[in-house]
């Protein structure tokens, strides 16, 4: 199942985890994922927050 990050402002896909085996280290936590790209958003410039609230949090299933 993969896991996106994406910006809040412009929608952006900021990472893209989509397989198990494609990072020695896994799915980055919000704080890890921070830290990688910087904090702020390559196409738009936004901050990144470093802590995410659920309420963030969109799942959504694509067959």
């Amino acid at each position: 199942m993969p896991v996106i990050y994406r910006c809040i402002k412009c929608g952006a896909t900021v990472f893209a985890f989509l397989r198990a085996g494609q990072d020695y280290y896994g799915v980055p936590s919000p704080s890890e994922l921070f830290v990688r790209v910087g904090s702020r958003c390559p196409k738009c410039g936004r901050d990144l927050n470093r802590h995410i609230d659920l309420a963030q949090v969109n799942i959504k299933i694509v067959k």
